[in-house]
C-alpha cells in the first residue's frame, strides 16, 4: 500500500503512542518523549534529519542518535531501503555499510550528514526511524520497567530517557548496567511515600526512593550527551511532587531554565531572562499526583557543590560529600550547534493523531 501523508500520520501516531501493555501510553508517554526531546535537542519535536560526527569512524543521528559505530544508523538505513525500494540517497553508503558490519573503522562516510539531513523531511524516513526507536530503544526500556514493576509515570520515562542518552546495554554506562549497579546497592528494605513499593533483591523499597537511588548512579555519567539536563529536570520534578503525570508536567529544559509540556505537543517556558518565576505557571498541587516526600530535598550530586559522587554512601541516597571537581556550571545543552544540515526545525513529531495531524498541516 503506497503511505500518504494522512495514513502516515496515523501509523506514526498508533506506532509510537503504545500499545495498552506497555508501560507508558498515551499522553503520559508523549510527555515522556517530548521532555527527551527537549533535554536532548532543546524543542519537543523530533529531530528526524539531526546528524554530528563524533569521530573519524562515528557519527550520531536522527531521533534517538543512532549510531554508525554500533549499527543502530544503519537499521534505520536499511529500513529506509525498504520503503524506496533500495534507491535512495543512502544507496551510495551500502558498501560502507557491509564494511562496518565486519569492524572496518577505516570506512570513508564523506557526505554522510548531508544525505542525511537532506531526507529529513521525508517522511518515509520519519518511518524507518521510528521503526527502529520503538524497537531498539522505547520498548526495552518500557520492558525494563515492567520487569522491575515501576508504576509512576516519572520513573518509566526516566528509563526511557536514559535508553536514548546511553543506549540498554548491559555495560557500566548503559541503562541496564545502571539498573544493576542501583539495585546491588539497595541492602535493606526502602520505605517510602510513594503508592507503590518494588521487590529488588529480596528487600521492600519504595518506587520513588528507588529512582533517587537510581539518578545517583546515572549522575556518574553526567558528562554524556543530554544527561546532566535530564538528572537535574528529573530532580526538580521529585521535588515539586510530579511522580504520576497528567496531562502537564512542570520540567527544567536543556538550558535549566523552567517551564511546562503538555499533550498538545507544546514547551512553554515561565521563566524571565533574569530567572524571575510567574508563580502563576509553577507546579502546584494540582498540577498533577503527589506521591513524593517534601520534608526533604532531593539531590543527586550530593551536599556540596562538587560532582557529588567521588564520596557518596553506597545505597546512593544522594548525601555524599560532593569533594570532587566543581562543575554545576557547565554547559550541557548543543542548541543550535546540534544539527548538521537545515529543514529539522520545524519537524512536527505525530503525538497523536489529531495533534500530529494539525501539527503537521500548520508547516
Amino acid at each position: 500500500m503506497k503511505l500518504t501523508h494522512y495514513s502516515l500520520v496515523s501509523a506514526l501516531g498508533a506506532a509510537f503512542l503504545g500499545t495498552a501493555d506497555a508501560a507508558l501510553s498515551g499522553c503520559p508517554k508523549s510527555l515522556a518523549i517530548q521532555l527527551t526531546n527537549v533535554l536532548q535537542a532543546g524543542q519537543i519535536e523530533f529531530p528526524y534529519g539531526s546528524c554530528e560526527k563524533l569521530s573519524s569512524d562515528e557519527y550520531v543521528a536522527g531521533i534517538a542518535r543512532f549510531s554508525t559505530k554500533d549499527g543502530s544508523a544503519w537499521k534505520v538505513i536499511n529500513a529506509y531501503h525498504s520503503l524506496t525500494g533500495g534507491v535512495d540517497i543512502f544507496s551510495q553508503f551500502d558498501g560502507v555499510i557491509v564494511k562496518n558490519s565486519g569492524g572496518d573503522s577505516s570506512i570513508n562516510m564523506n557526505g554522510f550528514c548531508n544525505a542525511w539531513s537532506s531526507v529529513g523531511a521525508d517522511q518515509k524516513f520519519w518511518s524507518a526511524q521510528g521503526s527502529v526507536f520503538e524497537k531498539d530503544y522505547y520498548n526495552p526500556s518500557q520492558s525494563l520497567a515492567d520487569q522491575l514493576g515501576l508504576k509512576l509515570s516519572i520513573a518509566q520515562a526516566q528509563l526511557y530517557d536514559a535508553a536514548i542518552a546511553h543506549g540498554i546495554g548491559s555495560s557500566s554506562d548503559e541503562l541496564v548496567g545502571m539498573i544493576d549497579a542501583t539495585n546491588k546497592a539497595i541492602t535493606a528494605d526502602i520505605s517510602g511515600s510513594s503508592s507503590n513499593t518494588l521487590t529488588i533483591s529480596g528487600y521492600r523499597v519504595d518506587e520513588l526512593e528507588w529512582l533517587k537511588r537510581f539518578l545517583v548512579t546515572r549522575a556518574k555519567y553526567r558528562d554524556v550527551h543530554g544527561t546532566k539536563a535530564s538528572i537535574d529536570s528529573y530532580t526538580y520534578m521529585i521535588n515539586n511532587n510530579e511522580a504520576a503525570w497528567g496531562d502537564k508536567i512542570y520540567v527544567l529544559n536543556d538550558q535549566g531554565n523552567e517551564g511546562d509540556i503538555d499533550c498538545n505537543n507544546s514547551y512553554v517556558p515561565y521563566s524571565t531572562p533574569d530567572n524571575n518565576t510567574d508563580s502563576s505557571a509553577t507546579p502546584s498541587s494540582s498540577s498533577s499526583s503527589t506521591d513524593t516526600d517534601t520534608t526533604s530535598v532531593f539531590n543527586p550530586y550530593g551536599d556540596g557543590d562538587g560532582d557529588g559522587d567521588d564520596d557518596g554512601d553506597d545505597d546512593g541516597d544522594g548525601d555524599g560529600d560532593g569533594d570532587g571537581e566543581g562543575n554545576d556550571s557547565e554547559c550541557y545543552g548543543y542548541g543550535a550547534n546540534y544539527y548538521c544540515g537545515a529543514g529539522n526545525s520545524k519537524l512536527a513529531y505525530s503525538f497523536g493523531l489529531l495533534s500530529g495531524l494539525s501539527a503537521l498541516l500548520a508547516l
